[in-house]
C-alpha cells in the first residue's frame, strides 16, 4: 500500500489549540484527526505542518503506532503516495485507489493518489500551504467523493457528537459494567475500557447517543453523563453533568456542567462551573466557578476575533477556545467566543473577558494586561505536568520558548 501522508489545513482558524501541535493532532470524537486516518487509511508515515509547531509533544496522538510522524518528509522519491488534508471526513466506503486522481469536497481539493512521477517536484517544498497550492495545481483528473472538510476549531465543535456517535461503533468491545450498584443506565449500553470506575448512583443517559469510557476512566458518585459523550483514559469526571456531544481526552479531572466541549488532555477543571461548546488545549486550569457564554442575547450567529482579525461562524452556539496551560482565576466570565491565547492568564472576578488575548498575557479583568514572564510560565508548566506523571521536553520546551518570544515581538534567535 503507497504511503500516507497527511497536510494540515490553514492553521490559524484552529488558534489557538493549533499555536502548540499539528491540526492534525486535535482531538475530534474519541481520537485525534491523525489516528482516524490511520484507522481508515493505514499508518500515517508523513504529516506536513508548519514548523513552529515542530515541537508539539504527541501525548493525545495515534495510540497504535510506534511514534509521532515524519515531519515535512515525503516518502521516497519516485514511489506512489496517498496525500489527504488532516480535517477531511471521507465518506462512507471511499478508498484512495490506484489510478492519480484529485478528490474534491464541495469543489475544493482535499486528497490526492500520486504516482512516482510527482515526488520529486514536492519534495522541495516546506510549509504545507505550499504543498496544498502544488498539489491543486497538478492537473490531475478531479473526481468529487464530497465528505465534510473541517475548517476551523468552531467546525470540529460542532462536528464532535456525529463524531463521537460514529467512533462509538468502532470502538473495541471490553468490559462490562459492574459492581456499581446502584447505578442508573438508560438507553444503549455504554462502551467501557479496562479499569473502568463507576461509583454509585450515577447516571448514564444514552438514550440521545453512545456514551464511551475508554481504559482507567473514573466516574464520581452522583454523576449525570449524557451521550454522545466520550472520556478518555484515565480521566476522571468527579460530579454535575458532562454530555451531550463532549469529548474529554486523556487524565483530564472534570467537575460541574459540560455540554459540547472537547478537552484535548490534561486538563484541571475540578470544581462547578459551565463550559459550552468549547476547546480546550492541554494543561488548562479553570478557576473555580469559571463560566463560559455560548449563546448571543440576540440569538444571531456568532462571530470570533482573533490574530487575523474577526470570523463569522455561521454558529448559534459558540463557546471558548483555550489554547495550552491557559489558567482562570475564580469566577471568570468568558464571553460568547472567546479565544485565549497560549499561556495566557485571565483573571475576571467581576468582569466580561475581552473577545481575544493573545499568547501569554496576563490580564486582571479590569483592562490591565501584561505579559507572562517565561521563567515563571515554565517553572508552573513543569509543576503541573509533574502532577500528570508527564515531562516537558526539549523540544516542546523550545517551540513554547519560540513562541514566546514571537508573542514578546523578540526576533528570533539564529539557528
Amino acid at each position: 500500500m503507497p504511503p500516507l501522508v497527511l497536510c494540515d489545513p490553514p492553521r490559524e482558524p484552529f488558534w489557538p489549540l493549533a499555536a502548540t501541535r499539528p491540526v492534525a493532532e486535535l482531538l475530534a470524537g474519541t481520537r485525534t484527526f491523525r489516528a482516524r486516518w490511520a484507522a481508515r487509511a493505514g499508518p500515517v508515515q508523513g504529516l506536513w505542518c508548519d514548523r513552529e509547531v515542530h515541537g508539539c509533544a504527541f501525548r493525545t496522538g495515534d495510540p497504535g503506532s510506534s511514534g509521532p510522524p515524519l515531519l515535512n518528509v515525503w516518502p521516497e522519491a519516485g514511489s506512489d503516495c496517498r496525500v489527504a488534508l488532516a480535517t477531511w471526513l471521507p465518506p462512507a466506503g471511499w478508498e484512495f485507489g490506484d489510478e492519480p486522481v484529485e478528490f474534491r469536497a464541495a469543489g475544493a481539493p482535499v486528497a490526492w493518489r500520486l504516482n512516482g512521477r510527482d515526488g520529486p517536484e514536492l519534495s522541495a517544498f516546506e510549509s504545507p500551504g505550499e504543498v496544498r497550492s502544488l498539489l491543486a495545481a497538478l492537473g490531475l483528473p478531479v473526481r468529487e467523493v464530497g465528505g465534510l472538510f473541517l475548517d476551523s476549531i468552531w467546525s470540529v465543535v460542532a462536528g464532535n457528537p456525529d463524531l463521537i456517535a460514529a467512533d462509538a461503533a468502532e470502538f473495541p468491545a471490553g468490559e462490562t459494567v459492574t459492581g456499581v450498584d446502584p447505578v442508573v443506565l438508560l438507553g444503549e449500553t455504554p462502551r467501557v475500557g479496562a479499569d473502568v470506575s463507576i461509583g454509585p448512583f450515577a447516571v448514564l443517559d444514552a438514550r440521545q447517543g453512545p456514551i464511551v469510557l475508554d481504559r482507567g476512566a473514573s466516574i464520581e458518585p452522583f454523576t449525570l453523563l449524557k451521550g454522545p459523550l466520550y472520556v478518555g483514559p484515565d480521566s476522571a469526571v468527579l460530579g454535575g453533568t458532562a454530555g451531550p456531544g463532549t469529548s474529554i481526552g486523556p487524565s483530564c479531572k472534570v467537575r460541574g456542567e459540560v455540554e459540547g466541549s472537547i478537552f484535548q488532555g490534561y486538563d484541571n477543571k475540578a470544581h462547578d462551573g459551565f463550559v459550552g461548546h468549547s476547546a480546550l488545549g492541554e494543561w488548562v486550569n479553570l478557576g473555580a466557578g469559571t463560566i463560559t457564554s455560548d449563546l448571543k442575547n440576540t440569538y444571531g450567529p456568532v462571530r470570533v476575533s482573533g490574530p487575523a482579525g474577526r470570523a463569522t461562524t455561521g454558529l448559534l452556539k459558540v463557546g471558548a477556545f483555550l489554547g495550552d496551560h491557559v489558567k482562570t482565576g475564580i469566577g471568570s466570565l468568558l464571553t460568547t467566543g472567546a479565544r485565549l491565547g497560549v499561556g495566557t492568564h485571565f483573571f475576571g472576578g467581576r468582569a466580561v473577558s475581552p473577545a481575544w488575548l493573545p499568547d501569554f498575557t496576563w490580564h486582571d479583568g479590569d483592562g490591565g494586561s501584561r505579559a507572562v514572564r517565561l521563567d515563571a510560565f515554565l517553572r508552573a508548566s513543569r509543576a503541573a505536568m509533574t502532577r500528570r506523571g508527564q515531562t516537558l521536553g526539549g523540544g516542546e520546551q523550545a517551540m513554547l520558548e519560540a513562541l514566546h518570544r514571537r508573542a514578546s515581538g523578540v526576533p528570533a534567535r539564529a539557528s
